[in-house]
């Protein structure tokens, strides 16, 4: 009995020494882990860094078109958000100069004629800060959402109402404003927003609401601020950002939107769009170049039919487009603004030059999605998504 027992604890005096070695190891790592630099000791356990921030506006609605002159009035609107503060954890917060991400809610009576209804707005937003000091901030706000309307044209009960033909709607916000921090957990805030109000002709009639306010808030801190992480030198580089080589970032993207017209009574058309970009990179923010599009609108075939008698094929209604293309890169999120003009196609009621407003998404390295928005001036002409190939294309100077 003696002897087996033995036996056993001379055969578990290995493994127990094993044990005790991955152990050891384990806890000399420990403890070096325990023993960090100063920025990761002081930025390991951070607090979320949170802004509540309820806010009033009051503003009008513009009258861009002469039929909507019958709903000139001044109404007041509510806004609830809730902001995450950056401070450096990333290397695109430090470029922007700690900008502020969140998301609010948005509400009005729109006016005082019942044809109007309520508009409620919910969209992510990003704050910019155009000067930055520890009392006070001048902030750009960009918010992009989906708004519901309670109420839209109506051919029988709401007639008169002819600036939307649809409940749901795309929502646009554009704020300037002076920021002031009097107390450690309070700021205070006013300045100027516009809120937009669109479905991109999905659903016509498609004027639009626009309604400029002046503004008022007051955020409140929901737990002890982050200090700013200073580096001398920039973080790891992931793999969507630029890493200081000179290259032409090139992108070949479709995009497909389904459009109405006022006067088909509901009929839907197609739209389909290729392109082409070369954009140079300028920095780790910015890049600027050129952008080809090929696009086909089922839509200008009746355009077409209503001015002119005249026989054409169908290649006619192909439009190719040259812009002039800019983008602001966070990471993997750029912004994209086209400026350009048609090259050909039959139809030209609406102008020989068009606009482009999109956001582009990596979904990996090279693959990305699309949302763009077309319009032709201060008219919408479509909202569509779509997605893409991108990659870098080196040179040397």
């Amino acid at each position: 009995m003696r002897g087996s027992l033995r036996l056993c604890t001379f055969k578990l005096k290995p493994k127990l020494r094993i044990f005790l070695t991955i152990f050891t190891i384990k806890a000399a790592v420990a403890l070096l882990w325990m023993i960090p630099d100063q920025a990761q000791a002081q930025h390991r356990f951070q607090a979320a860094n949170l802004l509540f921030e309820p806010r009033v506006n009051y503003g009008f609605l513009i009258a861009h078109h002469t039929e909507m002159a019958i709903y000139n009035s001044h109404f007041p609107s509510f806004e609830f958000s809730i902001a995450y503060a950056t401070y450096g954890k990333r290397q695109w917060e430090n470029l922007y100069n700690y900008p502020a991400l969140g998301l609010s809610y948005w509400n009005a009576w729109l006016g005082n004629s019942s044809d109007l209804g309520q508009a409620h707005a919910m969209f992510p937003f990003i704050n910019f800060p155009l000067i930055k000091h520890d009392k006070h901030e001048l902030n750009f706000r960009l918010g992009a959402g989906m708004a519901y309307l309670t109420k839209k044209f109506d051919r029988l009960t709401n007639y008169k109402y002819n600036a939307i033909g649809s409940h749901l709607n795309a929502a646009v916000n554009l704020q300037l404003e002076f920021r002031w921090k009097p107390l450690h957990h309070l700021q205070l805030s006013t300045g100027v927003q516009l809120m937009h109000f669109s479905n991109g002709s999905i659903k016509t009639p498609n004027y639009g609401l626009n309604i400029p306010a002046i503004t008022a808030g007051a955020a409140f801190r929901l737990n002890r601020e982050n200090s700013y992480i200073q580096r001398r030198i920039r973080p790891s580089l992931t793999m969507y950002e630029f890493d200081g080589r000179d290259y032409i970032d090139v992108k070949l993207g479709t995009t497909f939107a389904i459009k109405e017209m006022g006067d088909t009574d509901g009929q839907r058309f197609y739209v389909y769009s290729g392109f082409v970009s070369a954009l140079k990179t300028l920095s780790y923010k910015h890049r600027l170049g050129l952008c080809f599009d090929v696009s086909w609108d089922g839509s200008d075939a009746r355009l077409i039919n209503h001015s002119s008698d005249e026989p054409y094929k169908k290649i006619a209604l192909t439009k190719p487009g040259l812009s002039i293309a800019y983008e602001l890169v966070l990471a993997r999120t750029s912004f994209d603004l086209n400026l350009g003009f048609y090259l050909g196609g039959k139809d030209k009621s609406e102008g020989m030059t068009y606009y482009k407003f999109g956001i582009h998404y990596l979904i990996s390295k090279h693959v990305f999605a699309n949302l763009t928005l077309k319009t032709h001036f201060a008219r919408a002409d479509y909202v569509g998504a779509g997605l893409g190939y991108r990659f870098n294309w080196g040179y040397k100077l």
